[in-house]
């Protein structure tokens, strides 16, 4: 009885030893139970309830940092949460478009005849034929042309008599011919000037063509032009030279591209700039006058960022959770730019080095509004500073958190 009695009286004087440890749900803070239980809502097993007294950091002073959340160990495996470093990578504005194939006038020959006479024979008989620069196209004969040869074979032969035979379309294998000949050609040979294929053709075998008259057009297909219509909002970051990925949305293959040349003038329409992109085409796989998705990649250079998915956004802006380490989360407002390549610039609001949840954050941000913080999703820490890798937060010049009241100071 004495030892009951001094027990009773030991726990009278030290509440504190007489008090249960009370265990909460950590996804849902209202759930209260003992050591052993679950949660009825969700399931997940009951956790020590951290008071001012205790502290998952460690901290032996008890305090906890007043603008951070202290999420326990349980809590923080549970979430799958993961962290990574603010750093700078270098990358560039997506942009994304919608463009046209055509082919490149660069690589586009007409042959004409260069005064009046008749087509002896076409080796080219059909559109779509392939020539190899120094195929036979076809046969001319001329009154004007034999007239020159029988100059050129009569008189000096001088470089004008020669000249005149190139006046008249003679190319060099041809006159070369002639003058292996030694004779007049009354069917003069017209040879293809590069490799390509006849996407027109105008005459026909015994056909009168004039002069001047186009017989037929060679187009070399080995590179092609991708005209894309880009915003104007977007141009800006877009100069000759830049790289561009050119998908077929039929097949799903990938191109690459370059800029050739951007217009001057803009669709007054669409409000777009159409944007050159020249292609690789040896395997002839991209077709004039079919359409194709564009991607530039526009201003590489060196950004400090974060991967994309660790922003969040609220009713105030932009904001992502700084990882301050023992269990401590704190939220931080920055300012955003472009994202690409999975990243996303951040041009104020962090520096590099700090630490950033990656992965969790979202039931982070969950957690906090539960306990009533960040300012009721408005997430108004426009007095919060810089935060390095190294830096606790300053309860003087940030929004402070409390655990237990879950009021914001």
């Amino acid at each position: 009885m004495r030892v009951l009695a001094f027990l009773l009286l030991f726990l009278f004087i030290n509440p504190v030893f007489a008090a249960e440890e009370v265990y909460i749900c950590p996804m849902h803070p209202h759930i209260e139970g003992e050591a052993g239980d679950t949660c009825p809502i969700c399931g997940m097993s009951l956790v020590p309830k951290q008071t001012e007294n205790t502290s998952t950091s460690g901290d032996k002073s008890g305090a906890i940092d007043e603008d951070a959340i202290v999420i326990t160990p349980e809590y923080i495996q549970a979430l799958g949460v993961k962290t990574a470093q603010v750093s700078l990578e270098e990358f560039g504005k997506s942009i994304r478009a919608y463009g046209k194939i055509a082919a490149s006038t660069r690589l586009e020959h007409t042959v004409t005849v260069r005064e009046d006479g008749w087509i002896v024979d076409l080796a080219t008989s059909a559109i779509g034929d392939n020539v190899k620069k120094g195929d036979l196209l076809f046969t001319f004969y001329s009154p004007d042309l034999m007239s020159a040869q029988s100059d050129y074979l009569i008189g000096t032969r001088t470089g004008k008599a020669e000249q005149r035979l190139r006046l008249y379309g003679m190319d060099d294998k041809a006159i070369a011919e002639f003058k292996k000949g030694g004779k007049m050609m009354e069917a003069t040979p017209f040879y293809a000037p590069l490799d390509g294929t006849v996407t027109m053709l105008e005459a026909r075998p015994g056909m009168y063509m004039g002069e001047g008259a186009r017989v037929l057009t060679l187009q070399d297909f080995s590179k092609v032009w991708i005209n894309a219509e880009v915003p104007l909002r977007d141009i800006e970051f877009l100069k000759e030279g830049n790289r561009a990925d050119i998908t077929l949305s039929e097949t799903g293959k990938i191109f690459q591209g370059t800029i050739d040349f951007i217009h001057p003038i803009a669709n007054p329409d669409s409000r777009t700039v159409t944007v050159r992109v020249v292609a690789d085409n040896t395997e002839n796989i991209l077709k004039p006058e079919t359409y194709a998705d564009v991607i530039f990649i526009g201003q590489l250079e060196k950004r400090l960022a974060v991967p994309k998915d660790a922003v969040l956004y609220g009713e105030g802006g932009s904001y992502i959770i700084g990882a301050l380490g023992d269990g401590k989360f704190s939220p931080r407002m920055v300012e955003t730019g472009i994202t690409a390549n999975g990243l996303t610039e951040i041009k104020q609001g962090i520096k590099a080095g700090a630490n950033i949840v990656t992965s969790g954050q979202f039931m982070i941000d969950a957690e906090s509004n539960l306990r009533g913080g960040m300012a009721n999703m408005g997430h108004d820490h426009s007095t919060s500073r810089d935060m390095t890798v190294d830096q606790d937060m300053d309860k003087d010049s940030s929004p402070a958190m409390n655990m237990e009241g879950g009021h914001v100071h």
